[in-house]
């Protein structure tokens, strides 16, 4: 039975938010440069959600919220790179909303800011 549970929980993530950029190799600049975050997404996702961008490669983990209550329909939104300690690993998490960080819905592949 547990096995037939892990089976559906597999199949439904699979068909939900999927951020497609950034992702490996992307490279963002250090601050005030315009940035695109794209993602797909399935009628069953929520109309909305918040953009993040954590490392947590680093010590202490860093969360920087860039943008809130995105359009899941519009499938594409530009933000503003921060301000960052410049590094690798970095990623960009789509979330329920800024109040709950940890709730993640998709995050993207491993991606790289420069000074």
């Amino acid at each position: 039975m547990r096995s037939v549970a892990a089976l559906l929980t597999f199949a439904v993530s699979a068909f939900a938010y999927s951020v497609t950029e950034p992702s490996n190799p992307t490279v963002w600049t250090n601050g005030d440069s315009t940035e695109v975050v794209s993602w797909t997404k399935v009628v069953t996702d929520p109309a909305n959600f918040t953009i993040v961008l954590v490392n947590q490669h680093v010590d202490p983990p860093t969360q920087q919220v860039l943008a809130t209550l995105v359009d899941g329909s519009m499938g594409s939104v530009a933000v503003i790179a921060p301000r960052a300690v410049a590094g690798q690993r970095y990623q960009v998490n789509l979330v329920q909303d800024a109040q709950h960080l940890d709730s993640i819905l998709a995050q993207s592949g491993e991606f790289t800011i420069t000074n």
